[in-house]
């Protein structure tokens, strides 16, 4: 495994919702969880020079981040996602475009942190060329690639995220992500009949799924470990996936098993589901028993 310095690179972006606004964005949720847990961390992301962006700058410094390599724009907005409520009450989300975190730069301060580390990519932040181009070029310096697929309609291109597997060598799905993934890939929409696809198609190293309330599976360093999810009693999901991630890349750099680091991942994921918000304080200790 690499050194221990983590590089998470995308989007930031405020979730615009009917009672406010938040911040978020996989990897500055995952860089969050990363940082509480201990682990050396960098966030490469773009905002803009607007309120949302010089708000964005002190929240991302209250979770403990270094912001050296969070980038302004002075010509494009902060990224934002606009929850959209069908009657039914299921949500989905527009994301104006365009952001500040399409115009995302390998810049050689980035490209110095990525270089021989691990490094945590999606897709969502490659919906635009330069972004895409940008998040490329650190990845392929990057000691460890790690691929949070994190598919969001209508940005699921279906190059761009073939492409991203083909980087990564640790790839994390959620169940309706192995679905996708297995039609595009023509074989049985199954993590089972995903795996070994991947492995001779891409050369993945390891492969998580998530399966929610059902648990998460985990192909890892020649083992193969399923965990139940813990109970918890459900108040928020948002950051829940990004919370498990964290926790088993961090167990996973410090030589945790595979069975440790995803009982600990899973452990994590239950109480950030049951505490509102997607970075609730927490203590170490009790995560780690």
């Amino acid at each position: 495994m690499p050194s221990p310095l983590v590089v998470c690179v995308g989007e930031t972006l405020w979730d615009v919702l009917p009672h406010g606004e938040f911040l978020g964005g996989a990897p500055l949720n995952v860089a969050a969880h990363l940082a509480r847990l201990g682990v050396a961390t960098r966030l490469v992301t773009r905002i803009g020079d607007d309120r949302r962006g010089h708000d964005a700058l002190e929240r991302i410094r209250a979770l403990g981040l270094d912001t050296q390599l969070v980038q302004r724009d002075a010509g494009r907005p902060t990224g934002s996602a606009e929850a959209v409520v069908d009657r039914s009450g299921s949500a989905s989300y527009r994301f104006p475009a365009p952001a500040a975190w399409d115009a995302l730069e390998a810049d050689d301060a980035a490209v110095a942190a990525a270089t021989g580390n691990t490094v945590v990519f999606g897709t969502l932040a490659q919906r635009s060329a330069a972004s895409a181009a940008a998040i490329a070029r650190l990845v392929a310096v990057a000691g460890w690639t790690v691929f949070d697929a994190n598919l969001r309609a209508p940005h699921d291109d279906r190059d761009v995220a073939l492409a991203s597997l083909g980087r990564a060598r640790f790839v994390k799905l959620n169940d309706d992500e192995v679905r996708v993934f297995a039609r595009w890939l023509g074989t049985d929409p199954t993590p089972e009949a995903l795996w070994p696809r991947l492995l001779d198609r891409f050369g993945t190293e390891s492969l998580c799924v998530t399966e929610g309330a059902r648990g998460a599976r985990l192909w890892h360093a020649g083992e193969y470990v399923e965990q139940a999810a813990p109970p918890a009693v459900v108040v928020d999901t948002v950051g829940a996936g990004d919370s498990f991630l964290a926790m088993l890349v961090a167990e996973l750099l410090r030589g945790s098993s595979a069975s440790i680091a995803l009982a600990r991942a899973a452990r994590l994921a239950a109480y950030v589901v049951s505490h509102p918000g997607a970075t609730p304080d927490y203590a170490l200790e009790p995560l780690l028993d």
